[in-house]
Protein backbone atom coordinates (compact mmCIF):
# COMPACT_ATOMS: atom_id res chain seq x y z
CA UNK A 1 0.00 0.00 0.00
CA UNK A 2 0.96 3.63 -0.85
CA UNK A 3 0.98 4.47 2.98
CA UNK A 4 1.82 1.29 4.54
CA UNK A 5 4.11 3.69 7.29
CA UNK A 6 0.78 5.14 8.30
CA UNK A 7 -0.53 1.53 8.83
CA UNK A 8 2.45 0.04 10.45
CA UNK A 9 2.69 3.15 12.84
CA UNK A 10 -1.20 2.65 13.94
CA UNK A 11 -0.54 -0.87 14.23
CA UNK A 12 2.25 -0.61 16.57
CA UNK A 13 0.38 2.48 18.32
CA UNK A 14 -2.64 -0.13 18.84
CA UNK A 15 -0.39 -2.94 20.28
CA UNK A 16 1.14 -0.24 22.96
CA UNK A 17 -1.92 1.23 24.36
CA UNK A 18 -3.83 -1.89 25.00
CA UNK A 19 -0.86 -3.34 26.30
CA UNK A 20 -0.42 -0.40 28.61
CA UNK A 21 -4.20 0.69 29.22
CA UNK A 22 -6.14 -1.75 29.17
CA UNK A 23 -3.41 -4.52 30.36
CA UNK A 24 -4.36 -7.33 33.04
CA UNK A 25 -4.13 -4.29 35.90
CA UNK A 26 -6.10 -1.22 34.56
CA UNK A 27 -8.21 1.24 35.87
CA UNK A 28 -11.04 4.04 34.78
CA UNK A 29 -8.46 6.50 33.96
CA UNK A 30 -6.55 4.44 31.73
CA UNK A 31 -9.27 3.09 30.48
CA UNK A 32 -10.96 7.09 29.27
CA UNK A 33 -7.26 7.48 28.06
CA UNK A 34 -7.33 4.26 26.07
CA UNK A 35 -10.87 5.63 24.33
CA UNK A 36 -9.71 8.85 23.38
CA UNK A 37 -6.90 7.43 21.69
CA UNK A 38 -8.90 4.46 19.82
CA UNK A 39 -11.01 7.42 18.70
CA UNK A 40 -8.46 9.56 16.76
CA UNK A 41 -6.80 6.39 15.46
CA UNK A 42 -10.25 5.49 14.56
CA UNK A 43 -10.78 8.97 12.41
CA UNK A 44 -7.18 9.02 11.35
CA UNK A 45 -7.70 5.12 9.28
CA UNK A 46 -11.11 6.03 7.84
CA UNK A 47 -9.66 9.01 6.50
CA UNK A 48 -6.64 6.87 5.49
CA UNK A 49 -9.33 4.20 3.89
CA UNK A 50 -11.41 6.72 2.23
CA UNK A 51 -7.90 8.07 0.19
CA UNK A 52 -6.19 5.27 -0.18
CA UNK A 53 -6.21 1.64 -1.99
CA UNK A 54 -7.98 -1.01 0.23
CA UNK A 55 -5.34 -3.78 1.34
CA UNK A 56 -5.55 -6.19 3.73
CA UNK A 57 -3.59 -4.44 6.25
CA UNK A 58 -5.63 -1.92 6.36
CA UNK A 59 -8.56 -3.75 6.35
CA UNK A 60 -7.06 -6.02 9.39
CA UNK A 61 -6.01 -2.49 11.63
CA UNK A 62 -9.78 -1.14 10.93
CA UNK A 63 -10.87 -4.73 12.70
CA UNK A 64 -7.91 -4.25 14.97
CA UNK A 65 -9.59 -1.20 16.30
CA UNK A 66 -13.17 -2.33 16.50
CA UNK A 67 -12.08 -5.50 18.63
CA UNK A 68 -9.97 -2.86 21.06
CA UNK A 69 -13.01 -1.00 21.13
CA UNK A 70 -14.92 -3.80 22.06
CA UNK A 71 -12.58 -4.71 24.71
CA UNK A 72 -11.89 -1.34 26.43
CA UNK A 73 -16.19 -1.15 26.35
CA UNK A 74 -16.05 -4.37 28.52
CA UNK A 75 -13.79 -3.82 30.94
CA UNK A 76 -15.40 -0.38 31.52
CA UNK A 77 -18.59 -2.22 32.08
CA UNK A 78 -16.97 -4.19 34.37
CA UNK A 79 -17.21 -3.19 37.76
CA UNK A 80 -15.46 -5.59 39.70
CA UNK A 81 -11.76 -7.40 39.54
CA UNK A 82 -12.09 -11.31 39.12
CA UNK A 83 -9.27 -13.70 37.81
CA UNK A 84 -6.81 -11.56 35.91
CA UNK A 85 -8.94 -8.61 35.24
CA UNK A 86 -8.41 -6.26 37.61
CA UNK A 87 -9.05 -2.66 38.16
CA UNK A 88 -7.57 -0.63 40.53
CA UNK A 89 -10.86 1.46 41.22
CA UNK A 90 -12.95 -1.79 41.81
CA UNK A 91 -10.71 -4.24 43.46
CA UNK A 92 -13.33 -6.63 44.80
CA UNK A 93 -15.53 -9.56 43.14
CA UNK A 94 -18.82 -8.50 43.34
CA UNK A 95 -21.20 -10.89 44.59
CA UNK A 96 -24.23 -9.95 41.84
CA UNK A 97 -21.99 -11.27 39.12
CA UNK A 98 -19.86 -15.07 41.54
CA UNK A 99 -22.27 -17.68 39.85
CA UNK A 100 -22.12 -15.78 35.81
CA UNK A 101 -19.50 -17.94 33.73
CA UNK A 102 -18.69 -16.46 30.66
Amino acid sequence: PKEMILITQSVKEMKLLMSDYVGIVRNNERLRRAMKRLDLLYEETEALYEKTAVSPQLCELRNMITVAYLIVKCAEFRHESRGLHFNTDYPAKSKMAQNIVL
